[in-house]
């Protein structure tokens, strides 16, 4: 039986696993930039009545430029993981998105000076053949660059998120994780809100199909307040390798969810894709000193 700590991390994971379908069925009517819009007003609000809750202080000492930073790249993320998520579907982005922890290791190798070891290399090679093997999925047409642009964007996006996570390491350090989150989309949110509220107008947003409403209060509410919330607290007191192991379900969840969802293709080839990524970032983290750290949806 599942302890509560457990629960959390298994709550969050099914979150995000779901997310990567809420992200499909929102781009059919809202753009990538209007849809980040909506998710960082939500999940600002969430996260804003969460910490009160918990009476955590919102101060932020010192970290002023790196959260300006990070809320940036954080954008930059969201916006080309939607923008790729556009050509892909949801099962497949959902195991490319797995190899992030592979980026993580190789910027940690550069910036933080910390040595990749032999077994590390070859994870990081199992884990781009897979990807290499999901973007053919049986199809040679599919490796052309117009037809597999959606797959390198969201590679691209596992490169941003080892960015965030890299460099600002230290900022979860001093200040509690929801705290820094909430000030992360909330800066952003006060520069593309508005943005999106003159460009686009208020009105496209009174106009759109339920299912699309559903996904971006799932999206902002659910996928990036209420999950990282729990996900911090199931962190407290669980152990880095348990941690990884759920972190390996969520692929298997979008997979299941855009095949029950949308009608996506569960081919060989995904199999065959996926397995390769789990096994490098597996072998990847085993000896890496970057300990597993939020998610990429």
């Amino acid at each position: 039986m599942l302890n509560r700590n457990s629960l959390f991390l298994l709550i969050s994971i099914l979150f995000w696993g779901f997310s990567f379908v809420a992200i499909k069925v929102a781009l059919y009517e809202v753009s990538p930039v209007e849809m980040i819009a909506v998710r960082f007003l939500l999940a600002s609000v969430t996260l804003f009545i969460i910490i009160k809750a918990k009476g955590l202080p919102f101060k932020t000492p010192h970290k002023r430029f790196k959260l300006l930073l990070a809320a940036f790249i954080v954008f930059l993320h969201f916006w080309i993981m939607a923008v790729g998520m556009k050509e892909t579907a949801a099962s497949s982005a959902a195991w490319i998105l797995a190899a992030a922890p592979i980026f993580v290791a190789l910027l940690a190798n550069y910036y933080l000076k910390e040595t990749l070891r032999f077994s590390q290399w070859g994870g990081l090679m199992l884990a781009f053949a897979g990807v290499f093997i999901l973007t053919y999925n049986g199809d040679p047409a599919n490796l052309g660059w117009l037809d597999s642009r959606g797959d390198l964007l969201l590679l691209a996006s596992c490169g941003t998120w080892a960015l965030y996570t890299v460099g600002t390491r230290d900022i979860t350090r001093e200040v509690h994780p929801l705290v820094a989150t909430f000030w992360m989309v909330t800066i952003a949110g006060l520069v593309f809100v508005p943005y999106t509220l003159f460009t686009t107008g208020f009105e496209k947003f009174l106009t759109l199909q339920g299912k699309t409403y559903l996904s971006l209060v799932f999206l902002g509410v659910f996928c990036l307040a209420i999950a990282f919330w729990l996900w911090s607290e199931g962190l407290k007191r669980s152990k880095a390798a348990e941690v990884s192991v759920f972190l390996y379900v969520e692929p298997l969840v979008a997979m299941f969810a855009g095949w029950w969802l949308l009608s996506e293709r569960i081919t060989v080839w995904l199999l065959l894709g996926a397995v390769l990524i789990s096994l490098g970032v597996y072998l990847s983290e085993k000896f890496s000193k970057i300990k597993p750290i939020g998610q990429t949806s």
